[in-house]
């Protein structure tokens, strides 16, 4: 069993809240379905009409062994784009406007992650001075700090062809700081400048090879702080790309090794209702904030939260539908 959690590898196994006879009612459910090829089938009709159902079953000949990658958190910023709908650009400090990824310089801590050794505002100076006053313990290099998704591109890229790998794992934060840059709602069937873009520089032109990625939401897709950016549009670019695999919120894919009699099932799963809090809670760690969603925020056209007042509720009873999906599949 391999499982992506859009966060943290969280995956699966916990007890459905429905009860035994309504698991059974779900697993009987699920065994009398039968299989539909969603990628045949082209996008959904709004972005979570595909939840919980199967990407198309891939086989895998030979006797291995078979490599898989796993990767997340890896999208940086492209302060290029003016993304219009009175958006800013995504720039955090100067040069932060050149065309590819740059970095959010968010904070460092200690290994235990126990002390803060330099804050956000720290950090930004050493980008913005290029090092010329930064305190010390920011620990700034130049060529690293400046880079660092480049040298990780570098690196997968390198591996990627002597290990070819049969997928990816990728589980989540795929584009930073909020995801794709423009309001959830966009037609399934379409892709919008935003996410043109940001695939274009951020993913394609970054990792090579031909392995699918098979992809998740993380909290920084839903937008970070807010919950109505382009997520939806990642889901659409499933049947814009070769490689990216992301065609509903959650959702599994079996991968079958037939000449040596066995199986993998991957389930795909949205646990970002860990970052969905109180409006007034944690405003810039909370996919509901208050703070930095905007006035009338809504993502009903795509399926989503149609409020910032159901928010909360919308993401934890996915939570509890997945459960009792997960259980079912299993």
């Amino acid at each position: 069993l391999a499982a992506v959690s859009a966060r943290d590898g969280a995956c699966a196994g916990e007890e459905s809240a429905n009860g035994a006879g309504g698991l059974r009612g779900l697993r009987a459910a699920a065994n009398a379905t039968p299989p539909r090829n969603l990628q045949a089938m082209g996008p959904p009709p709004t972005a979570l009409a595909y939840d919980g159902m199967a990407w198309p079953t891939r086989s895998v000949p030979g006797a291995g062994p078979w490599r898989i990658f796993a990767i997340g958190d890896w999208g940086g910023m492209d302060g290029a784009f003016e993304p219009g709908e009175d958006r800013p650009r995504i720039i955090a400090y100067p040069g932060g406007h050149t065309p590819g990824p740059h970095v959010f310089p968010r904070s460092r801590w200690n290994r235990g992650h126990t002390v803060e050794l330099c804050d956000g505002k720290e950090f930004r100076e050493c980008f913005a001075t290029a090092g010329a006053t930064c305190k010390p313990a920011c620990g700034w290099r130049s060529g690293i700090d400046t880079q660092p998704q480049a040298l990780v591109a570098q690196a997968f890229n390198a591996r990627a062809a002597s290990a070819n790998p049969i997928l990816v794992l990728n589980v989540g934060d795929n584009f930073y700081w909020g995801g794709i840059e423009k309001t959830c709602g966009t037609p399934m069937g379409e892709l919008s400048a935003a996410a043109k873009h940001q695939f274009s520089s951020i993913f394609e032109s970054m990792y090579s090879g031909s392995a699918p990625w098979i992809s998740a939401l993380g909290n920084h897709d839903y937008g970070g702080r807010r919950f109505d950016n382009g997520w939806d549009q990642q889901i659409a670019y499933t049947w814009k790309s070769n490689r990216w695999v992301m065609p509903a919120s959650y959702y599994m894919h079996t991968v079958e090794f037939p000449d040596a009699g066995f199986s993998m099932d991957i389930f795909v799963l949205d646990s970002n209702k860990e970052d969905a809090k109180a409006p007034g809670e944690d405003p810039e760690h909370n996919i509901c904030s208050a703070k930095y969603n905007p006035p009338g925020a809504s993502c009903a056209a795509a399926g989503g939260p149609p409020s910032l007042g159901a928010c909360v509720s919308w993401f934890h009873g996915r939570w509890s539908k997945q459960q009792a999906w997960l259980e079912a599949r299993l």
